[in-house]
């Protein structure tokens, strides 16, 4: 009998176990500009090249991010930068470096860092990104733009908890990039722009 009640109880675990519904993924929007007035250029065109290459391995984590910041500068291009002239100049954009970099952090010893809920790990994320207006004749300018953004975490956080992280901090730092960027255009570029 006792086996007989073993077995329904284990049954019944397993039963309600598989009826635990795990938390829905969350999806995160595009980071994008169109709110944001377009910068408009005396180019034919707009290229994009990407120089930066992704190790997929540790300690890089771009690969795990929910939106991605080479993309996220793809999107900058495509909303802010227009190509109004026919002078033939061409303008390219190459992405330099799209890296999100997880650094362990110690965890803090003795009887403190057993009731202390500590800051496991520390993330940094970079952009940096070149514009290049190319004339015919030979003449050209370019200007460059940097951001970057760091953020560490507790021990213990939800993979949701921390896609979340990703998703604010890279969301973050394109904004900085955004001004910055356009700062350096109208400032070195200015005579390109209409």
């Amino acid at each position: 009998m006792r086996h007989v009640i073993t077995a329904l109880t284990l049954m019944t675990t397993v039963f309600l176990i598989g009826c635990v519904k795990a938390p829905p993924v969350p999806t995160y929007p595009e980071i994008t500009f169109q709110h944001l007035n377009p910068i408009m250029l005396n180019v034919s065109e707009i290229k994009v090249v990407n120089e930066f290459r992704p190790t997929l391995k540790a300690p890089n984590v771009e690969h795990e991010l929910p939106v991605k910041i080479d993309q996220s500068v793809r999107n900058w291009v495509r909303d802010r930068l227009r190509a109004t002239g026919n002078s033939g100049a061409v303008a390219t954009v190459t992405i330099k470096d799209a890296s999100a970099v997880e650094e362990r952090l110690e965890k803090q010893g003795g009887l403190k860092g057993v009731v202390t809920k500590s800051q496991s790990e520390l993330y940094k994320f970079h952009v940096l990104v070149e514009v290049k207006v190319s004339e015919i004749s030979g003449a050209s300018g370019f200007v460059t733009a940097e951001a970057t953004r760091s953020k560490s975490v507790p021990e213990g956080i939800t993979l949701n908890q921390r896609e979340q992280t990703y998703y604010t901090q890279v969301e973050a730092l394109m904004r900085g990039f955004d001004v910055e960027m356009e700062k350096n255009i109208r400032s070195f570029l200015g005579s390109y722009i209409r």
